[in-house]
């Protein structure tokens, strides 16, 4: 699935995610994004505007003491490309 978003927090080299907010989403609502890639040595900086190409992966755990599960979805990244950059002229 393809998604246009905007990177909403400083990416370091070290980071393996990025934090998001999708175009349209009217709570502004923040996403941490795995990637399979460094987004760092991709180039991608805060305020730039991505299309990503996510994969969604559950997680399922279940408390050893009382049995309960929980159920963790994941956004992972495959592939990334620059839609605008603040920093550089169209």
């Amino acid at each position: 699935m393809k998604l246009k978003a905007v990177i909403r927090e400083e990416i370091k080299p070290s980071d393996k995610s990025i934090i998001v907010e999708f175009e349209g989403d009217e709570k502004k609502q923040h996403f941490e994004v795995k990637c399979l890639f460094s987004p760092f040595y991709t180039k991608m900086r805060k305020w730039d505007s991505w299309v990503l190409t996510i994969k969604w992966e559950s997680e399922i755990f279940t408390e050893e003491k009382t049995g309960e599960k929980s159920y963790f979805t994941h956004l992972i990244c495959t592939k990334a490309e620059l839609f605008h950059s603040i920093y550089k002229k169209d």
